[in-house]
Protein backbone atom coordinates (compact mmCIF):
# COMPACT_ATOMS: atom_id res chain seq x y z
CA UNK A 1 0.00 0.00 0.00
CA UNK A 2 3.29 2.36 0.82
CA UNK A 3 4.30 2.24 -2.68
CA UNK A 4 0.89 2.92 -4.32
CA UNK A 5 0.17 5.49 -1.83
CA UNK A 6 3.76 7.43 -2.77
CA UNK A 7 3.01 7.12 -6.68
CA UNK A 8 -0.55 8.59 -5.48
CA UNK A 9 1.06 11.57 -3.80
CA UNK A 10 3.82 12.22 -6.72
CA UNK A 11 1.17 12.05 -9.49
CA UNK A 12 -0.85 14.59 -7.28
CA UNK A 13 2.25 16.69 -6.30
CA UNK A 14 3.09 16.95 -10.30
CA UNK A 15 -0.50 17.80 -11.73
CA UNK A 16 -1.52 20.41 -9.16
CA UNK A 17 2.41 22.11 -9.18
CA UNK A 18 2.51 21.41 -5.38
CA UNK A 19 5.32 21.76 -2.66
CA UNK A 20 4.19 19.07 -0.46
CA UNK A 21 1.48 16.19 -1.18
CA UNK A 22 1.19 13.77 2.15
CA UNK A 23 -0.72 11.78 4.24
CA UNK A 24 -0.37 12.01 7.80
CA UNK A 25 -1.71 10.32 10.94
CA UNK A 26 -2.10 11.38 14.71
CA UNK A 27 1.06 14.11 13.07
CA UNK A 28 3.04 11.65 11.82
CA UNK A 29 4.00 11.38 8.35
CA UNK A 30 2.37 8.48 6.60
CA UNK A 31 3.77 9.03 3.19
CA UNK A 32 4.90 11.96 0.97
CA UNK A 33 5.90 13.97 -2.35
CA UNK A 34 8.06 17.12 -1.87
CA UNK A 35 9.89 19.52 -3.05
CA UNK A 36 13.77 19.86 -2.50
CA UNK A 37 13.99 21.54 1.18
CA UNK A 38 10.66 20.99 2.48
CA UNK A 39 10.79 19.62 5.33
CA UNK A 40 7.55 17.10 5.21
CA UNK A 41 7.52 15.72 8.72
CA UNK A 42 7.56 19.35 10.49
CA UNK A 43 4.66 20.45 8.10
CA UNK A 44 2.67 17.08 9.17
CA UNK A 45 2.96 17.37 12.66
CA UNK A 46 1.41 20.78 12.51
CA UNK A 47 -1.19 20.04 10.22
CA UNK A 48 -2.17 17.38 12.60
CA UNK A 49 -2.39 19.83 15.28
CA UNK A 50 -4.48 22.40 13.34
CA UNK A 51 -6.56 18.80 12.14
CA UNK A 52 -6.98 18.20 16.21
CA UNK A 53 -8.14 21.86 16.57
CA UNK A 54 -10.83 21.70 13.77
CA UNK A 55 -12.16 18.49 15.49
CA UNK A 56 -12.23 20.44 18.56
CA UNK A 57 -14.15 23.77 17.18
CA UNK A 58 -16.77 20.49 14.98
CA UNK A 59 -17.19 18.82 18.72
CA UNK A 60 -18.28 22.68 19.92
CA UNK A 61 -19.74 23.90 17.56
CA UNK A 62 -22.27 20.70 17.43
CA UNK A 63 -21.00 21.04 13.05
CA UNK A 64 -19.42 17.28 12.84
CA UNK A 65 -16.17 15.87 11.65
CA UNK A 66 -13.42 18.08 9.96
CA UNK A 67 -13.70 17.54 5.84
CA UNK A 68 -11.32 20.30 4.88
CA UNK A 69 -9.20 23.26 6.24
CA UNK A 70 -7.69 25.95 3.66
CA UNK A 71 -5.15 28.77 5.36
CA UNK A 72 -3.75 31.02 2.76
CA UNK A 73 -0.89 32.94 3.51
CA UNK A 74 0.68 35.69 1.20
CA UNK A 75 3.14 33.31 -0.93
CA UNK A 76 1.23 30.23 -0.35
CA UNK A 77 -1.80 27.88 0.83
CA UNK A 78 -1.92 24.90 2.69
CA UNK A 79 -4.64 22.89 2.57
CA UNK A 80 -5.82 20.35 4.99
CA UNK A 81 -9.00 17.23 4.14
CA UNK A 82 -9.52 14.43 6.37
CA UNK A 83 -9.24 11.08 4.82
CA UNK A 84 -10.29 7.27 6.17
CA UNK A 85 -9.06 6.12 9.69
CA UNK A 86 -7.90 9.26 10.65
CA UNK A 87 -5.38 10.23 8.52
CA UNK A 88 -5.36 13.22 6.70
CA UNK A 89 -4.20 14.83 2.95
CA UNK A 90 -1.78 17.89 3.47
CA UNK A 91 -1.04 19.80 0.29
CA UNK A 92 1.70 22.47 0.28
CA UNK A 93 1.66 25.05 -2.10
CA UNK A 94 4.50 27.94 -2.04
CA UNK A 95 2.27 30.03 -4.71
CA UNK A 96 -1.34 31.48 -5.27
CA UNK A 97 -3.55 28.34 -6.43
CA UNK A 98 -6.95 27.92 -7.93
CA UNK A 99 -8.56 26.75 -4.87
CA UNK A 100 -11.64 25.22 -6.72
CA UNK A 101 -9.07 22.44 -8.43
CA UNK A 102 -7.19 21.86 -5.11
CA UNK A 103 -10.27 21.29 -3.65
CA UNK A 104 -11.23 18.83 -6.38
CA UNK A 105 -7.85 17.66 -6.56
CA UNK A 106 -8.20 16.79 -2.92
CA UNK A 107 -11.85 14.80 -3.20
CA UNK A 108 -10.74 12.94 -6.09
CA UNK A 109 -7.60 11.61 -3.88
CA UNK A 110 -10.37 11.12 -0.99
CA UNK A 111 -11.89 9.02 -3.25
CA UNK A 112 -8.33 6.51 -4.77
CA UNK A 113 -6.96 6.65 -0.96
CA UNK A 114 -10.37 5.31 0.18
CA UNK A 115 -10.25 3.02 -3.04
CA UNK A 116 -6.55 1.73 -2.21
CA UNK A 117 -7.06 1.13 1.54
CA UNK A 118 -10.09 -1.72 0.29
CA UNK A 119 -7.70 -3.39 -1.99
CA UNK A 120 -5.30 -3.80 0.87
Amino acid sequence: MLNALDEMLARLRADNGLDLAAVSADGLLVGADAAEGLDAETVCTTAGDWHLMMSAYGAELDAGDPAMLTIEFAHGTVHVTALEHGAILILVSNHVVNLGRLRAAARRFQAQYAETLVAA
